[in-house]
């Protein structure tokens, strides 16, 4: 029996720009760490777990969101009182969008999201491609990934969003994501929990706390981690700036 579970939600129809890889990543590191991670996936019409350590989703064409927002509301529910019971939670793009208030298609049809995150997301015209999307956090610093969207998100209720764009749109152009307690949306790809491993070291340190169990990590850590700071360092120089966040 492994020490931790992973629920990857809809990962048949959401897993586009390599968002699947973040349920891997973390799987890998608690291994590396000495505990058992298992991922459970959930799709339209399947039974959710009793109880689950962590929970991801990715991304997805519009089509695929269309999808699964039926089955999303019947969840909705058990999503919110474990994001309010501080359980870790990454959502990317479309699946931060759909863990939202709503989402407006861009033929205006709106989808009824699952209330985790108080945000709307609107279209835009035109679509945001920034091979080097760099934000700025008080969680893991400067955060660097790849963005590929084509909507405005707006933050309600004085939500935290994850941090301030540096380059690239984020949200609104200002700032990025959003952050409930240990729940998290944004829209760095690349998968973010690769290029960002401190972002994912936080997520299964709190998986783990909760669990009564303890995440350390190792020299095979560091190793990852110095190739991750290679990739993240060729993304800063493309575009013109400091790896690390200045002081």
């Amino acid at each position: 029996m492994s020490d931790l579970t992973l629920l990857e939600l809809y990962p048949g129809h959401l897993m586009m720009n390599g968002d699947m890889g973040n349920a891997a990543v973390l799987k890998r590191r608690a291994e590396l760490a000495g505990l058992g991670l298992t991922i459970v996936g959930h799709d339209p019409g399947d039974a959710l777990p009793d109880s689950v350590d962590v929970v991801s989703i990715g991304t997805g064409p519009t089509s695929a969101q269309v999808v699964v927002t039926e089955d999303l509301v019947v969840i909705a529910a058990r999503l919110r009182e474990w994001a309010a019971g501080g359980l870790p939670i990454i959502a990317v793009n479309a699946g931060f969008h759909l863990l939202g208030r709503s989402l407006t298609l861009p033929d205006g049809t709106v989808l009824e999201g699952a209330g985790l995150f108080p945000v709307t997301t609107l279209p835009r015209a035109e679509r945001t491609v920034t091979d080097a999307f760099v934000v700025d956090t008080t969680l893991a610093g400067r955060m660097i990934g790849i963005e590929n969207q084509a909507v405005a998100v707006s933050l309600h209720d004085g939500t935290t969003p994850l941090g301030d764009v540096v380059t690239g749109r984020g949200n609104d152009g200002r700032v990025e994501g959003a952050r409930v307690l240990e729940a998290f949306g944004t829209h760095l790809h690349g998968p973010v929990l690769a290029l960002n491993p401190s972002f994912a070291d936080h997520l299964l340190r709190v998986a783990a706390e909760r669990a009564g169990l303890v995440y350390r990590t190792t020299d095979a850590h560091s190793r990852i981690d110095a190739v991750a700071r290679e990739a993240r360092g060729i993304l800063a120089k493309a575009a013109g700036i400091p790896l690390d966040r200045p002081e």
